[in-house]
């Protein structure tokens, strides 16, 4: 950027800006080059005349929610990383189509694995499968994040975009789910940001709700334990079987390449050691890849997204 398009951005953020920030330090995975700028947006207003400015200005931008399935490539980012802010970390109860549900308005921001313990406390029944995912709302939406048998598309209502236009709803029937993917936002990638959600539950028995909540979260611990940071699961799983298996099965957990590793308790977390680079970590990614293709027949796709 420019020193006046800096000048013209400072002016439009009330947030300090973050100027050629490393990325490593907004990813779980600790990897990352630096963006031109990181910045965070407070108001709904705020973030749709950044994004006007960055379409008339022709900057490049991603939005990321709490980079924690996220792989920043060791070049970095030329352009502009967004952060959601106060105004998109709100959530509200209302009642639902009928006496059993309850519809929740949350931001994009908020943090998928605290909604779902505040759940708990409001004996709301859907959303136990996220205790323990460290994701945002937002971020959980756009990949129809799920475990253990459940998924995001099983509960959201509606979603609402801000675009340089203006706000956008999109109804359940508009975001076309599938495995690990929210079809219908495709055609507002770089165009829109995920700014609220709209989820339906279930009242249920708080106890019954807490206990369940506790066994899921004793089962991740057990499943994903991991000492190093990491992204999470790194493979979609295929279908009528899991990558952490496969991986398993072609004897490859413990790989390491530079300063990324398979981890030894569960094969499809890629960890850094130390030092780990995104190279180290592609590399990674295709010798599974491959060794699995070879072994099982098998083509892994990416879960993790890549900027």
């Amino acid at each position: 950027m420019n020193q006046a398009q800096r000048q013209r951005l400072t002016e439009l953020i009330s947030q300090p800006i973050d100027w050629q920030a490393r990325l490593d330090r907004y990813t779980s995975l600790g990897i990352g080059g630096p963006a031109d700028a990181v910045v965070t947006v407070d108001r709904h207003n705020e973030l749709q005349a950044l994004l006007v400015f960055l379409a008339e200005e022709n900057i490049a931008w991603r939005l990321i929610g709490r980079g924690t399935n996220l792989l920043v490539r060791d070049e970095g980012f030329a352009g502009v990383i967004i952060l959601l802010g106060a105004a998109f970390r709100t959530v509200q109860r209302q009642p639902g189509e009928n006496s059993d549900t309850v519809l929740l308005r949350a931001g994009a921001g908020y943090s998928l694995g605290r909604l779902s313990l505040q759940c708990i406390d409001w004996q709301l029944t859907g959303l136990e499968f996220a205790c323990g995912i460290p994701g945002s709302l937002g971020g959980a939406v756009i990949m129809n994040a799920g475990a253990w048998g459940s998924d995001m598309a099983s509960m959201v209502r509606s979603i609402k975009l801000i675009t340089a236009e203006g706000d956008k709803k999109l109804c359940r029937r508009e975001l076309d789910f599938s495995y690990r993917c929210c079809n219908g936002l495709a055609a507002y990638q770089r165009k829109a940001v995920v700014a609220e959600v709209e989820l339906e539950l279930t009242k249920g028995n708080g106890s019954a709700i807490r206990q369940y909540c506790n066994e899921l979260q004793s089962r991740r611990k057990q499943a994903q334990f991991c000492q190093y940071p990491n992204a999470g699961s790194f493979f979609k799983n295929p279908p009528n079987d899991s990558a952490g298996r496969l991986i398993d099965a072609s004897r490859l957990k413990g790989t390491v390449v530079g300063g990324a590793m398979i981890s030894e308790h569960h094969g499809n977390f890629f960890v850094n050691k130390g030092g780990a680079t995104a190279e180290d970590v592609l590399k990674l990614m295709q010798l599974v890849q491959t060794k699995v293709k070879i072994d099982s027949g098998v083509a892994l796709e990416p879960e993790v997204h890549f900027i």
